[in-house]
């Protein structure tokens, strides 16, 4: 594995790949010898790998280091040019979609590249590209609008540093930490405001340019939602309300008891032991450590942790000048993946490194099983609600080995913390998807009416408690802090579609781990209904399935939560 400096960037130039491109394509459209289109086949999609590394690896190095002005500047380019370079490989998709040689490509290609490439092509057009640079640009924004630094303890610091002690044991601590970063989104209500305007309106006019009725039927073609679509997840939301948010409600009555509080209040969410797990080891140490139980779980895992922490595919330590968020890339050529994140120096790094690793494996799993097949970029993630299987998957596995991290009983807590905020996230999730949905399908929407939405949704998901106590809260504004609803619209009720297929494998995975690596090398080839019903996994969109999930997730916190008054 070489290290990730060693990566040869550069700035692709989008004028010789369009004359490339346009010489291949067209002798793709002529070429009757199958051997000799697949060559050219091969040939098309390595330029198109070398196009999607280059510009993930620019985009890894400025979410790593915001202020190094040279990636800045390439990230401008990319978010000019990027959608153009998308445009021009859709002449090879008509070709391919179009060819006589379309039989036997599909025993050499995933038939989901075939799905992948009708989607594309309903969304792809010259009309758009400068709504998706305005679009691009936008979002360039709000990063920058996040990495603004706070005034906390006489020192400036990131929101992601603040965080950390938003689960502190001292309540006080906690609610000035909440306090500060509170209070720096009310100050910026009108930029974040008027920047989620700007895009739902950009976002809109591409969707109509390309004949949709708004954004959120667009988002079902450019996030493959394959098979199903919004009357499901309508339907899954209210199986949501139905039966988890009578089981957070029971979450929440414990809680007070366990805090001794006769009200829950803002600064008490995540929160619910006087001492929270804390951690053995921290940053480096952590990392070291959590190697160590990798190395339980599985050689071929704990060899890829090891081999990303030196060659600087990981890099999760603190600093300042980083995004703070936690996300995984798949570098196209070099075929590996690379996590990017802030930790926060509390136990939920824990939770962080073990998501972002089911992601870097079932990759990793993917790109031996790659070999097999021509597998073009535009497969180099499974759809979301596939993707998010896996991480959720790993922290789940990874939950049974770590006691290493914790003492006794804190280890317990952590186990405890780990389903509790899987359960309570999961309102939270549908409550974000359902606003995504109302604001951008509504015609009439005023900048004004979009923290009205949220405010409605909160009291329809009975999350009023995080919601309520600080006029930032108060007025709407808590979500101004969820990055998906900037930058990845529509891409949040994955998590809770995914949740029940993460149960299935941890269940299959209680000895060995082979179900996940089956699972996770194919994870790209299959639709999500497909991929469930191949692999006999809970249906998320069967009202039995989700009923008996939340009683499974209650008996579990039952049983972690007698263990905790036992000792």
């Amino acid at each position: 594995m070489k290290h990730f400096d060693e990566i040869a960037y550069e700035r692709i130039s989008y004028e010789k790949t369009e004359i490339e491109l346009n010489h291949l394509i067209n002798n793709l459209n002529q070429e009757n010898d199958f051997q000799t289109f697949i060559h050219l086949c091969k040939r098309i999609i390595s330029i198109q790998n070398h196009v999607e590394e280059m510009c993930d690896y620019a985009d890894i190095k400025n979410m790593r280091n915001c202020s190094d002005s040279f990636f800045q500047n390439e990230m401008n380019y990319w978010n000019v040019y990027k959608p153009k370079f998308n445009l021009l490989f859709v002449p090879f998709y008509e070709s391919i979609m179009n060819s006589k040689h379309k039989d036997k490509l599909s025993e050499m290609m995933p038939d989901n590249f075939f799905h992948t490439i009708a989607y594309q092509l309903k969304i792809s057009s010259d009309d758009i590209v400068e709504l998706q640079q305005k679009e691009n640009e936008l979002m360039q924004k709000y990063r920058e609008l996040s990495k603004n630094k706070i005034m906390y303890d006489s020192n400036e610091r990131s929101i992601s540093y603040i965080s950390g002690f938003c689960v502190d044991k001292d309540r006080m601590i906690r609610k000035k930490a909440h306090d500060a970063i509170n209070d720096y989104y009310y100050t910026k209500q009108k930029e974040y405001d008027d920047l989620l305007y700007d895009l739902i309106t950009t976002r809109n006019l591409i969707a109509k340019k390309l004949g949709f009725d708004h954004y959120v039927n667009y988002s079902l073609y450019k996030l493959r939602r394959f098979e199903y679509d919004y009357k499901d997840i309508h339907r899954f939301r209210e199986y949501i309300i139905r039966y988890i948010i009578p089981l957070c409600k029971k979450t929440s009555k414990w809680q007070k008891n366990a805090l001794s509080l006769e009200k829950l209040e803002y600064f008490d969410a995540g929160v619910f032991f006087h001492k929270m797990p804390t951690l053995k080891y921290y940053g480096k140490e952590l990392l070291d450590e959590i190697f160590k139980s990798f190395e339980q779980i599985d050689s071929q895992v704990s060899s890829l942790f090891y081999n990303m922490i030196h060659n600087d595919y990981i890099d999760l330590l603190q600093r300042d000048n980083k995004v703070g968020f936690a996300i995984t890339n798949y570098l196209t050529e070099t075929c590996l993946p690379v996590i990017t994140g802030n930790f926060k120096n509390n136990y939920l790094d824990v939770q962080t490194t073990a998501h972002e690793m089911g992601h870097a494996f079932q990759k990793y799993c993917a790109s031996i099983q790659d070999r097999k097949y021509i597998v073009s970029a535009l497969l180099k993630y499974p759809t979301m609600e596939i993707a998010e299987i896996f991480s959720y998957a790993m922290e789940l596995i990874s939950m049974d080995y770590f006691d290493n991290l914790f003492n006794e009983e804190d280890y317990v807590k952590y186990c405890f913390m780990k389903i509790y905020n899987m359960v309570n996230s999961l309102p939270y999730i549908c409550l974000v998807d359902e606003f995504q949905e109302r604001i951008y399908s509504n015609e009439d929407l005023k900048v004004e009416d979009i923290r009205k939405t949220w405010l409605e949704l909160v009291t329809k998901y009975q999350m009023e408690t995080s919601n309520t106590g600080h006029i930032n809260l108060e007025t709407g504004g808590y979500f101004y802090r969820q990055s998906h609803i900037y930058l990845n619209p529509f891409y949040y009720i994955d998590y809770a579609l995914s949740s029940f297929g993460a149960l299935a494998i941890w269940d299959g995975c209680k000895q060995n781990i082979h179900l996940f690596k089956e699972i996770g090398a194919v994870a790209s080839y299959y639709c999500f209904r497909e991929l469930i019903k191949q692999y006999n996994m809970p249906n998320p969109f069967d009202e039995t399935t989700v009923k008996c999930i939340s009683e499974r997730l209650g008996k579990i916190l039952i049983n972690l939560n007698n263990q905790l008054n036992n000792n």
